[in-house]
């Protein structure tokens, strides 16, 4: 004897009584179960990458003042849907509208130098010029002449001689154009009549 097969209304309420245990419901009654935790960080976690991507956000990429904040709003979000103490639904759309909006003011500054330079911050402060530091710059940037000789020691450079120009950057960092090379020439006579041979070394 066959069993009748159970109807479409029995079936969502086996998906649902399933994904009540997996996850604990939308917004769980505390405390959560291990499973139900590592369940909710995975889907959380794969939710908020597409997001990331589909939103083009340069959390890695970039340290602007807009990303500082998107970095840390969302990963209190995020961190909270993990735990239960916000549903996974109420998560999703706030990471959704957060994402949306630094996409929309990021855009924005693309299209207006100042308003980008309001979000992101000025533009770029010379710190050494010709070898020579520029100290009213490097006292509006905080920076007193130690931290400008480490962050040229963090790029390889040992002697402000060899750079031609180093500017404190919008995002905090500091950028070094080094000096170009004067190549040394050298005369190296040859004997039996043979002229003389100049060797440039660069």
């Amino acid at each position: 004897m066959l069993l009748a097969s159970s109807g479409p209304a029995e079936w969502i309420q086996n998906i649902g009584l399933g994904l009540e245990w997996l996850f604990g419901g939308d917004t769980p009654e505390p405390p959560l179960h291990l499973h139900q935790v590592a369940a909710r960080a995975f889907t959380i976690y794969f939710i908020g990458l597409i997001l990331v991507r589909i939103g083009k956000s340069r959390l890695i990429g970039r340290t602007t003042a807009l990303d500082i904040i998107l970095g840390f709003i969302l990963g209190s979000i995020l961190a909270r849907g993990i735990t239960g103490n916000a549903s996974i639904s109420g998560t999703t759309v706030a990471a959704a509208v957060l994402i949306a909006s630094h996409w929309f003011f990021t855009s924005l500054a693309c299209r207006s130098h100042r308003f980008g330079n309001l979000l992101k911050g000025q533009d770029y402060r010379p710190l050494i010029i010709d070898g020579q530091m520029q100290h009213h710059n490097m006292r509006h940037s905080n920076l007193s002449e130690h931290d400008v000789m480490e962050e040229l020691r963090l790029h390889g450079v040992a002697k402000i001689d060899e750079v031609a120009a180093a500017y404190k950057e919008r995002n905090g960092q500091v950028s070094v154009i080094l000096r170009k090379a004067v190549p040394q020439t050298i005369d190296v006579a040859v004997r039996d009549g043979v002229q003389t041979v100049r060797v440039e070394l660069h």
